[in-house]
């Protein structure tokens, strides 16, 4: 399927060693504070490995069924 819009993750905090998994891309990356990612989330799975620390991650979820739970229009540049 083709993606219609891309998940943003911004990570923010106090953390060492935090690994952003790509898992079915098979791709590992270091996920230090300040950094941002954008995916298709239709396309790929992630996780996140956290040895220490305080982190919050900030998620732009841009799947229908988010807006659809939320019952929120579904952005225009997304269809």
């Amino acid at each position: 399927c083709l993606p219609k819009a891309f998940n943003i993750l911004t990570c923010i905090g106090s953390y060492q060693h935090v690994i952003l998994q790509l898992t079915n891309l098979g791709i590992d990356l270091v996920y230090n504070p300040g950094v941002m990612v954008s995916y298709s989330g239709r396309l790929v799975r992630h996780g996140i490995q956290v040895d220490e620390g305080n982190h919050i991650v900030w998620v732009w979820f841009l799947r229908d069924s988010v807006h659809n739970y939320a019952r929120t229009p579904r952005p225009d540049y997304a269809r």
